[in-house]
């Protein structure tokens, strides 16, 4: 008996010291695979597109890797051999290269794949890049380590600028932080310089020729001294002023206007908030309009010319960016836009460029115009270019499932832009901060969401189009809300979802 006892408390032992070498040696679970963005939907062309879309975009990542920079078409071999920071390819993958446009686009699904160390890295780099001496201007392209990539940069006073990627760029800082809820985004000191010179010296030190608060490029149709536009086409007809860059600018001060109201500068952020309200104001009542045209006027040329002609990024801009009031007038150049993108000398040559296009229509619930371009897209045969992969991963959760994300407050919004063609999509895994989701729709009336993971619970924000006054969450009726989504009327419920648990929010049809 002796020996029986002594057998088992020495293996007790053993199993005590394998627990506790297995606990310390172990990863933390942080440190572990995330669970993969996955989807299964009734349309198998689209499934195999947005996996397709997954694993392209992964591969793009850089991380970890080392390498040369400043490798292009004339420069094939590149230079040197260094470490990259963490990031992904936005731009040519023939040059070794991140570019601030393309970084704004694809931020988002870079996000839902799980690229949040990459999406910080990459914004932090372009933000160190602005200073006084550029007008705070942050550089357009940058080497996989972070420094300026000498093809776009070829000297510190001559450099490719773009005045919408300084606002874009503040506009990511929020919309990340929205997504993430990591407060880098509120204190990094270097974001932080980056945000608030955006939105204040910038703006003064490029407001000469037209001075109304409205940043401007500098007229000459020169890139490397400053353009108005991302419409590079028009350089025969440079525009001092923009309709993407005044949308764009819109968007900055309301961004940087929510980021100080969650620094908890009340003060502040009353005074951006009022300064992006007379911004949109002075485009719908007097920059944006013009006596005898329903289009918007997209910009003002160095001729004193106010075009309002079909003008590519600083046509659809201005709708995609919401400075625009939901009106007639909108509805009217929401369908313009369809007409120009129908017509063979309106759709832009580039693929990359089409790809806005779906996220102009999706907000508004033009949900056949959108599908129609995001469908477009699935059908290129050549796809190579990195926007692809990553919109066509944000068009279905962003806009497709209506995903809007607020992890600061561990909550989150849906509502349904299926396509008649398509009965039900469900993609796994949506990152929201700490949290995991799962969402699903059946049609334009019922949703499902699980809360995979995450300590706290999260609310959700279920939302459907139409004036309905009920919805069934898990069988039982409740009384729904009313709101308007981008002009659009809605209904919705707030439901709590603790971790683990999921529910099903439909609509009551009425009798």
């Amino acid at each position: 008996m002796q020996r029986l006892a002594f057998h088992l408390l020495t293996k007790c032992y053993r199993t005590l010291f394998v627990v506790i070498y297995l606990a310390v040696a172990a990863p933390p679970v942080a440190a572990m695979a995330q669970p993969e963005l996955s989807i299964i939907t009734s349309d198998k062309k689209l499934e195999a597109a947005f996996n397709w879309a997954r694993d392209k975009a992964l591969s793009y990542v850089q991380t970890g890797k080392s390498g040369v920079v400043d490798k292009h078409e004339r420069n094939s071999p590149g230079t040197g051999n260094v470490a990259y920071i963490p990031s992904y390819w936005a731009g040519y993958t023939s040059r070794t290269a991140f570019y601030s446009r393309d970084y704004c686009h694809q931020a988002a699904g870079a996000h839902l794949l799980g690229l949040q160390q990459e999406n910080l890295s990459m914004l932090k780099a372009f933000a160190a890049t602005a200073t006084e001496d550029r007008k705070w201007f942050p550089l357009w392209a940058l080497n996989f380590d972070g420094s300026a990539f000498t093809l776009d940069s070829p000297r510190d006073d001559y450099f490719v600028r773009e005045v919408p990627a300084v606002f874009e760029l503040v506009e990511q800082c929020y919309r990340q932080f929205m997504w993430t809820g990591n407060q880098d985004y509120l204190k990094d000191p270097t974001l932080w310089t980056f945000c608030t010179k955006a939105v204040t010296d910038f703006i003064s030190l490029h407001d000469a020729r037209i001075p109304n608060g409205v940043a401007e490029g500098s007229g000459s149709g020169d890139i490397f001294r400053g353009s108005a536009t991302y419409n590079e086409i028009e350089s025969d007809t440079p525009l001092i002023e923009s309709g993407d860059a005044i949308a764009c600018q819109y968007q900055a001060l309301l961004s940087y206007s929510k980021l100080l109201a969650m620094k908890g500068d009340d003060r502040q952020a009353k005074d951006f908030a009022q300064k992006a309200k007379r911004l949109k104001s002075l485009f719908n009542d007097a920059w944006g309009v013009k006596k005898g045209r329903k289009e918007y006027v997209r910009g003002y040329d160095v001729k004193g010319n106010a075009p309002t002609s079909w003008g590519l990024e600083n046509s659809w801009f201005m709708p995609m960016k919401f400075i625009t009031e939901p009106s007639e007038k909108n509805d009217a150049y929401l369908y313009f836009i369809a007409r120009c993108m129908d017509s063979r000398w309106g759709r832009p040559s580039n693929l990359e460029a089409v790809s806005y296009i779906p996220g102009v229509f999706f907000p508004y619930n033009r949900v056949a115009d959108a599908w129609k371009w995001l469908e477009y897209i699935i059908d290129q045969p050549d796809r190579e270019y990195p926007e692809i992969s990553y919109t066509l991963i944000s068009h279905v959760v962003e806009g497709m499932l209506g995903f809007e994300a607020n992890a600061p407050g561990n909550s989150f919004l849906t509502v349904s832009r299926l396509p008649g063609t398509i009965a039900a999509v469900e993609v796994s895994n949506v990152p929201l901060g700490g949290h995991r989701v799962n969402v699903a729709h059946e049609g334009l009336t019922k949703s499902t969401v699980t809360h995979v993971s995450g300590g706290t619970p999260v609310k959700w924000e279920a939302c459907f189009y139409g004036n309905h006054s009920a919805v069934t969450v898990n069988g039982k009726e409740m009384h729904a809300g009313e709101k308007q989504i981008n002009g659009v009327k809605a209904c919705f419920v707030s439901i709590d979802l603790p971790s683990g648990q999921s529910a099903t929010a439909e609509v009551v049809q009425q009798r």
